[in-house]
């Protein structure tokens, strides 16, 4: 299994790397948590990262708390951690990593340091193939290493006036970077095959296991079914370049169609509700046809020839102009390659 950044490396360096490394905590910690209900906080990412990094779910019954994947922004992590150790009534018994790509699980490695008794729990195929996970952590870290050390290249050519501010964000930089390669991605104690049901302190709730954005998805449902915490399975504006589509347009469908279903909180954006999920299902089907119906062309011609109305419908704004091309380039040639 191979674990690639959630989009192209080259847009995700410019958008987390450095950010991560010399923002002070204050600015990292620009995620918003809202209050869905009494027992469950949704961590929404920055909307200017929504795209980029995940988001992420607290939830808290009477003996225990549970945390739903983490940010792949470190030092945002280290903030959330604050947080929590300042706020939390409960022990974090558990963490759940939704599935394996870098922004939902990576982070966890600074979770399982700062509360090492929580469980961390995994799809049952992720479970299989956990240990490569470790060097990509690794990989990581030398990426942002490689970043501090162009940084410091570049030093000499700022302005003498600025050259000791960037020289005290380096030096927090290289700090942080040493931190975090102490830290090790603990493999999961727990993984779910079909589902699972937690009791956190008259509050249970459901993981379900699943095969749609990649081989290994998780899903939480929470309050009888009212809140559902999908994921990158139930985004507006879904990444499928590792997607099985028959089962992911089979399990949307089913969620559109289940009425329990009030809240959905997605991997990125904003809150959901119910009827919100006919968009990606909508834009999955539309790529599984067209890209089926046209084998003779390439890549660059079935771009050109999908349906218009979804790139008016999804780029409302600069980061999504940048997105939406790289999400059906990725999803019409998984289509292809999966023929």
């Amino acid at each position: 299994m191979t674990h690639p950044f959630y989009i192209p490396t080259q847009l995700t360096a410019l958008l987390l790397l450095s950010f991560s490394l010399v923002a002070p905590l204050s600015a990292v910690a620009a995620t918003q948590w809202q209050t869905i209900s009494p027992n469950v906080q949704f961590l929404e990412q920055q909307r200017a990262l929504r795209f980029y990094d995940s988001n992420q779910v607290l939830i808290e019954g009477d003996k225990c708390a549970l945390m739903f994947d983490a940010s792949g922004d470190f030092a945002a992590v280290e903030a959330t951690v604050k947080q929590l150790k300042s706020t939390l009534k409960t022990p974090l018994c558990y963490l759940i990593a939704s599935h394996f790509h870098d922004d939902h699980l990576l982070g966890m490695a600074i979770l399982q340091h700062h509360f090492p008794d929580a469980q961390l729990i995994v799809h049952q195929q992720l479970a299989t193939e956990f240990s490569q996970l470790q060097q990509t952590y690794t990989n990581k870290l030398d990426s942002y290493e490689k970043s501090i050390e162009l940084s410091l290249q570049r030093l000499a050519q700022q302005p003498e006036a600025q050259q000791q501010h960037w020289q005290n964000k380096l030096n927090l930089a290289k700090q942080r970077l040493f931190r975090w390669r102490q830290y090790q991605l603990q493999p999961p104690q727990t993984y779910v095959v079909d589902s699972l049901t937690i009791e956190l302190g008259n509050y249970p709730v459901t993981i379900n296991a699943h095969q749609a954005h990649t081989n290994g998805d998780l899903t939480l449902s929470a309050e009888n079914h009212r809140i559902l915490v999908g994921a990158d399975v139930v985004d507006w504006l879904p990444y499928p370049g590792h997607g099985n589509f028959n089962n992911w347009l089979q399990i949307l469908t089913q969620l559109h169609s289940d009425q329990r279903i009030k809240i959905i909180l997605p991997g990125h954006g904003s809150v959901l509700k119910r009827d919100d999920l006919q968009q990606p299902l909508n834009f999955l089907h539309a790529i599984q046809q067209h890209a089926t119906n046209y084998p003779e062309q390439d890549l660059v011609q079935l771009q050109q020839s999908f349906n218009q109305q979804f790139a008016k419908d999804y780029q409302v704004d600069e980061i999504a102009r940048k997105a939406y091309p790289l999400f059906l380039e990725a999803g019409l040639k998984q289509v292809k390659q999966s023929k």
